[in-house]
């Protein structure tokens, strides 16, 4: 009950919406200018170091730097979109009247955050060859990528039937007045 009272405020999960979008178009600006959109997320799904090496090869130099660039920003892009996950979440079983066991989405809500930092820390210094691709490595990075992205769009469905049930909640009880 306290994760919904304390995240649970509508206010919260659009201060955090607003700059989860302004931070993800800074990121899709900075990629899209360089024509790296595509191959993050070719690198994020690469499980082998070979493949993963083979495509870092096949890219420009031009490429190359929008993808080392996106980092700048990607480093607390976890925190934005972690945040919104967290208090979307909270706000939305809230307002759903859903707790106890049910709080448990809420704390679950930062994995794909955490996932998010530990791919990036893989993936970073492969990016700027500072580190050799390993088979470990690459696909340590790559489960957690699937990991975060699957978790993303499982919240995200979550997050419409819960918007829906609240609203369909909303309207019941204004008609039953």
């Amino acid at each position: 009950m306290a994760l919904q009272h304390w995240l649970g405020r509508g206010w919260l999960a659009i201060v955090f919406a607003t700059v989860y979008i302004i931070s993800q178009a800074t990121i899709a600006s900075t990629l899209h200018s360089a024509n790296a959109s595509n191959l993050l997320f070719a690198f994020q799904f690469t499980y082998d170091a070979e493949n993963f090496r083979e495509l870092l090869a096949s890219i420009s130099d031009a490429q190359l730097a929008g993808l080392q660039a996106h980092f700048a920003y990607d480093h607390i892009h976890p925190l934005w979109y972690g945040g919104l996950i967290v208090t979307l979440t909270a706000w939305l079983l809230k307002k759903n009247g859903l707790r106890g066991r049910w709080n448990l989405l809420i704390a679950v809500g930062v994995v794909p955050s955490l996932m998010d930092v530990i791919e990036n820390s893989i993936h970073e210094p492969l990016m700027f060859e500072t580190a050799i691709p390993t088979d470990p490595a690459v696909t340590v990075a790559a489960i957690c990528a699937t990991i975060k992205w699957s978790m993303a769009l499982g919240y995200l469905l979550m997050a419409i039937a819960l918007g829906v049930r609240a609203a369909i909640q909303a309207n019941d009880e204004k008609t039953s007045k």
